[in-house]
């Protein structure tokens, strides 16, 4: 975590200290959310979290965002790809035999990542692939994804930032 918000602030500061980085990487997510009618607020009672800074029409779009980790769930492995979610013609990862993809593209797309953990899953018994469920992959799907932008592998922004995300997080306890 401070190895992640070290590497977070030297790329958003040019090498200054991480709090000075996260700093940075805040005023960004400020601008970028202003641009879209939302800001961080913190709401009594409630915590810190995104507030409309403007009214908005009704079934305009507010927030368009990817996800920062994603797989499918228990039913739908095997039936939707592993980056898209589109069904149809799936075809299984010819290393790991876990992930499924719909094509080269988003198998391409998703390869930085599903490298390391196809690697990981590669390593098990098929009896421990068999308790592989769809959470454990979610979580080691996070855990890489923030190594992999930490090492800079992978670019990441201000609204991608994990740990602007995790700073989102109320410490308050619910009364």
């Amino acid at each position: 975590s401070a190895l992640i918000s070290q590497a977070s602030g030297e790329a958003a500061s040019g090498g200054a200290s991480p709090r000075q980085g996260m700093a940075a990487w805040a005023e960004q997510l400020q601008r970028e959310l202003a641009g879209r009618g939302l800001a961080v607020a913190s709401v009594p009672g409630k915590g810190r979290g995104l507030v409309a800074a403007r009214s908005f029409f009704p079934g305009e779009v507010i927030i368009c965002q990817e996800p920062y980790a994603s797989t499918p769930n228990r039913i739908s492995v095997g039936s939707s790809c592993d980056h898209c979610f589109a069904s149809g013609n799936l075809r299984k990862c010819s290393v790991c035999r876990v992930a499924w993809y719909c094509g080269s593209v988003c198998q391409k797309e998703e390869w930085k990542l599903h490298q390391l953990e196809c690697q990981a899953i590669s390593a098990l018994t098929e009896e421990r692939k068999k308790m592989l469920t769809p959470t454990i992959r979610l979580m080691v799907k996070l855990i890489l994804r923030r190594k992999l932008q930490s090492e800079k592998a992978i670019p990441s922004s201000a609204t991608d930032n994990y740990d602007l995300v995790d700073a989102l997080e109320s410490r308050i306890l619910p009364s």
